[in-house]
């Protein structure tokens, strides 16, 4: 074989190639500056955290925070990133009054997008509903109509939180739903209200523990979805609940109970908050399994509780009958036969014009006094849910703020 001869003009081009291919992938990233995603909303007061990476040779670079004053870009932080992984981090406090903030990252000459995060009132919680609770409210599409809400009435009128129905596992119902909650949890919160979403549980009719668990897993997935739509978790938002209460009485508990801690489960994995659990007694005693695994793990969550009551009447007990009768059996039972609860739905007959929810006399006419009252068919006067938190302003303050979970713990 003859030796191959070296060419060096070809020798030389080869190298450089060789390095350009080599370098301009790092040259072509070499700067690059991202800004996590920002809430939604903040409260006034305060401290929104703003976050990023920078890459390539923007490594260790200062990354400059900017505010748009007017037309004007004014920067109101800097940081520098880091040499090894390129994030960086800081935080700015909201001003007092409501606005939309607007902000991007600069670093490099490289310019994030731009984020909105609106600032909301702060945080007061004043205790008028029955019994010297705080008081809320929840809406599905059986509030809406072709009038809009008044959130700033509902607030006026001491309504501190609402849940709204977010999502639903029947697909025809759930596209029912997302109309309303764009519009009504925006509205909500610029009104200085909670809002919280539910999912309505659809459990299929199968003793199939893989189908149960698929189920769970997409209807978790779909929820976690929906809220991430809606801005995610911000200052004025209370964790995810799962609404728990038609299921087929052919799904055995075993089926029900893995169905619903599959998408517990599911949901704190995907959005890092511990959901709540709404339904009523009957169907927390009957449907769910009872043994101590079960009751310990239940006993970890927050319970909506549905009870039609009076929260000022002592003789009320939440979780059971009058006097004591029957006793409801299930996991969030003491053993006085009480619940550990955390919200109570006490009625379905609220007054939608004290609330600032419009509702229709049907053929008569509307009051003079009523300014929620439209002519024609429609949903009644007395047409509302209401509902009582169980605890303090702070307390209320720690569950939006992820601070207060429960614990098997609490039970006597």
């Amino acid at each position: 074989m003859k030796p191959v001869k070296f060419n060096k003009t070809a020798g030389v081009l080869a190298i450089a190639m060789a390095i350009a291919l080599v370098t301009s992938p790092v040259q072509a990233a070499s700067k690059a500056v991202s800004m996590s995603r920002l809430p939604s909303s903040v409260a006034a007061g305060k401290k929104i955290v703003i976050s990023g990476i920078t890459s390539g040779t923007l490594n260790g670079a200062n990354v400059r925070i900017q505010l748009k004053k007017g037309d004007q870009w004014k920067t109101v932080k800097k940081v520098r990133s880091s040499k090894t992984t390129g994030k960086w981090s800081t935080s700015f406090t909201a001003p007092k009054s409501n606005t939309a903030l607007h902000f991007r990252a600069v670093s490099g000459g490289k310019t994030t997008k731009v984020q909105t995060t609106a600032v909301i009132a702060p945080l007061k919680f004043v205790a008028k509903g029955p019994g010297s609770r705080i008081l809320g409210v929840d809406l599905s599409r059986w509030q809406s109509s072709d009038q809009q809400l008044d959130f700033n009435r509902m607030a006026s009128a001491g309504v501190a939180f609402a849940f709204i129905k977010g999502s639903d596992g029947l697909l025809t119902e759930d596209a029912l739903a997302i109309p309303h909650v764009k519009t009504w949890a925006p509205a909500a919160k610029s009104a200085g209200i909670l809002v919280g979403y539910y999912h309505f549980a659809r459990i299929p009719v199968s003793g199939n523990p893989k189908l149960i668990v698929s189920s769970a897993r997409l209807q978790a997935r779909q929820a976690a979805g929906r809220i991430a739509t809606l801005g995610g978790y911000d200052a004025r938002t209370l964790p995810y609940v799962l609404d728990i209460e038609r299921v087929d009485a052919k799904v055995t508990d075993e089926m029900v109970t893995l169905w619903t801690f599959t998408w517990l489960n599911s949901m704190k994995k995907a959005t890092g908050k511990t959901p709540i659990i709404y339904s009523y007694r009957h169907f927390l005693a009957s449907r769910f399994l009872q043994d101590p695994v079960t009751t310990k793990k239940f006993r970890n969550y927050h319970l909506w509780l549905a009870q039609p009551g009076n929260p000022a009447d002592p003789a009320v007990k939440v979780g059971q009958g009058l006097n004591g009768r029957p006793c409801y059996v299930s996991a969030w039972k003491q053993s006085d036969c009480t619940y550990v609860w955390t919200f109570w739905q006490y009625t379905n007959s609220g007054d939608r014009e004290t609330y600032g929810i419009p509702w229709s006399p049907g053929r008569l006419d509307c009051p003079d006094s009523a300014v929620m009252c439209f002519p024609g068919p429609g949903s009644g006067r007395k047409h509302l849910d209401l509902n009582v938190f169980n605890g303090t302003s702070a307390d209320l303050t720690a569950l939006v703020n992820g601070r207060w979970e429960r614990s098997a713990a609490e039970y006597r």
